[in-house]
């Protein structure tokens, strides 16, 4: 698993340095469990909440969080078989059909822990919404670069292409209308953003970057559609 320890390093690094976030995490790795560890772990254990992949998916993966009495505590379950898919297609060697789900789970959820970490040390608030959010734009931001070619933007047919991997040819089938309209609100929002990043130049999409990062719940959503107008 050396190799995706590696992996969630380079994509944490890329995280924090992008939002300028203040986790106080080190060795991510320590925060990640597979099948076994899932079992011996939390069979016993009441999990409050489970912020993750789209209810339905393969993937499986899944950020877990509970409260004790020292507080909250997180980790990420990563299932073996999502572990083996990226060490068969690396990503650091391409992205495709073989890998995309794959990659996009693994940025997903690590990104739901960076946040959750942040805002526990910042002692403040975080949605559902938000996290989910959150992780749609850094989905993008990260594949995207992995995609592009070094030092150059994403053309345009990869750009659809990655588009249609993180937004559209999924559907959300949780039972709770809630969470359900929570997945889509979160895409759409996520969406908007990127599309009005796409108009401005580097420095100008890590300002606004960053600023997303730093805003409340209804901040963000406030900040997309001031762009957006």
């Amino acid at each position: 698993m050396s190799g995706a320890v590696s992996l969630l390093e380079t994509v944490q690094a890329l995280l924090e340095r992008t939002y300028r976030m203040r986790t106080g995490l080190s060795e991510v790795g320590r925060f990640v469990i597979g099948d076994e560890g899932y079992r011996r772990l939390y069979r016993d254990l009441e999990i409050v909440t489970t912020a993750g992949t789209a209810p339905g998916e393969k993937i499986g993966a899944r950020t877990l969080v509970r409260e004790t009495p020292e507080g909250i505590r997180a980790c990420i379950y990563y299932p073996d078989d999502l572990i083996r898919c990226l060490e068969s297609h690396p990503p650091q060697r391409g992205l495709r059909e073989a890998n995309v789900d794959a990659f996009a789970a693994l940025v997903e959820e690590l990104d739901h822990l960076l946040c959750i970490a942040e805002r526990a040390r910042d002692d403040r608030p975080l949605t559902l919404l938000e996290l989910e959010l959150h992780a749609n734009v850094s989905k993008h931001l990260v594949l995207a670069r992995f995609l592009s070619a070094p030092g150059r933007p994403l053309d345009e047919r990869r750009r659809v292409w990655l588009s249609y991997q993180l937004f559209h040819k999924g559907t959300f089938r949780d039972e709770d209308v809630d969470a359900r309209a929570r997945y889509r609100d979160a895409a759409r929002f996520a969406l908007r953003l990127l599309e009005t990043l796409m108009r401005l130049p580097p420095a100008g999409r890590i300002e606004i970057l960053r600023r997303f990062h730093a805003a409340t719940a209804s901040a963000k959503l406030e900040l997309i559609l001031g762009l957006a107008a």
